[in-house]
C-alpha cells in the first residue's frame, strides 16, 4: 500500500471525529448571551477536544513527511490510533453529562494515555517499515517527547484523585507540548 491512501483515510477519518463532537453538542436553552453562558463548560470541552483532535492529526501529517513504506504493522497501528481517537466524542460527552464526575475526567486522560501509547505503537511501526530513511529513524526511534507525555499523562491521571477537574485541563496542558511538530522531519522535507 502506498501511505497516500493511509494519509486519505486518517484525514477521512479525523474530521468525522470532530464533526460527530460538535453534533453532541446541544443548543442553548434560551437564545441569548445568558443561554450560551449557561453552556460554558460544554464549549469549553468541545474546544479543548477539538483542539486535542487538530493536534494529533497536525503531527501526525509531519510525522509521515518523510515515509516511504506501508506495511501491515504500520496499517494497524494506525487503525488503533483511530480508533482510540474515535472515542473523544463520547469521553467528551461524558465529561459533559456531570463536570463534576471523577469517572468524566479519569476516563478523559485515560483515553488520552491509550492514544499517546498507540501513537508510539505507531511510531515504532513506521520506524521499523523504512529503516532506510535515516532522519525519519533518528527523529522516531528514540522520541523522548513521545515518552515524557505519557508520563506526563500518567500524573495528570493521579492528579485527578485530588483534584478532579484536572483531568480534562491536565491533558489538554501536556498536548500543548506537540503544538510544535517533529521539526527534524519538516526541516528534512523542506529539502527534499
Amino acid at each position: 500500500m502506498k501511505k497516500n491512501r493511509l494519509e486519505a483515510f486518517t484525514d477521512a477519518i479525523v474530521p468525522i471525529i470532530m464533526t460527530v463532537l460538535v453534533l453532541e453538542l446541544s443548543g442553548p436553552k434560551t437564545y441569548s448571551w445568558q443561554g450560551l453562558w449557561d453552556m460554558r463548560e460544554e464549549l469549553m470541552s468541545y474546544a479543548i477536544s477539538f483542539f486535542l483532535l487538530a493536534v494529533v492529526w497536525g503531527n501526525h501529517h509531519h510525522m509521515f513527511l518523510l515515509v516511504k513504506t506501508i506495511d501491515g504493522f504500520v496499517i494497524w497501528s494506525n487503525t488503533l490510533l483511530l480508533f482510540f481517537l474515535s472515542f473523544v466524542p463520547f469521553a467528551t460527552a461524558i465529561v459533559d453529562a456531570d463536570h463534576q464526575s471523577l469517572f468524566g475526567s479519569q476516563l478523559y486522560t485515560l483515553l488520552f494515555i491509550a492514544i499517546n501509547l498507540s501513537w508510539n505503537l505507531l511510531r515504532i511501526s513506521l520506524v521499523r517499515a523504512n529503516k532506510s530513511v535515516a532522519v525519519l529513524v533518528r527523529t522516531l526511534k528514540r522520541d523522548p517527547k513521545s515518552i515524557y507525555t505519557l508520563f506526563a499523562f500518567i500524573a495528570v491521571f493521579l492528579i485527578s484523585f485530588y483534584w478532579h477537574q484536572f483531568g480534562m485541563i491536565g491533558t489538554f496542558i501536556v498536548m500543548l507540548l506537540w503544538v510544535m511538530p517533529y521539526r527534524k522531519i519538516e526541516e528534512a522535507a523542506k529539502r527534499l
